[in-house]
């Protein structure tokens, strides 16, 4: 039968590739300062769900910074397609995921 994802597993989804890399070809880091955020460091917090086969479902924003942030955020989860699905009792299970993309914002 088909469960809902599961919270806590005892290996987490893991994305399939180099994450730092993916997001620097991914992620537009002009976002919060064409839409005038002040200097600082703005961590988002994103969730999703990833099935057994590694897709990736059910993205969404926990924070709420605003200047197009979260907006940002969940546009690059949606193009990050290859995942390793979370492990529970030796077998792939359905599992929730966060995760922190933080945008760096600094005066030049």
């Amino acid at each position: 039968k088909d469960v809902g994802p599961v919270m806590f597993v005892e290996v987490q989804a893991r994305f399939d590739g180099n994450w730092e890399k993916f997001l620097l070809r991914n992620l537009n880091a002009e976002v919060p300062i064409e839409n005038g955020a002040p200097e600082g460091s703005y961590t988002v917090l994103i969730q999703f769900v990833v099935d057994v086969d590694g897709t990736v479902s059910d993205i969404k924003a926990l924070t709420n910074h605003g200047y197009g942030l979260e907006e940002e955020a969940v546009r690059v989860l949606r193009k990050a397609t290859k995942w390793e699905p979370g492990i529970q009792n030796g077998y792939p299970v359905k599992s929730y995921r966060k995760q922190p993309i933080t945008f760096r914002v600094t005066s030049e």
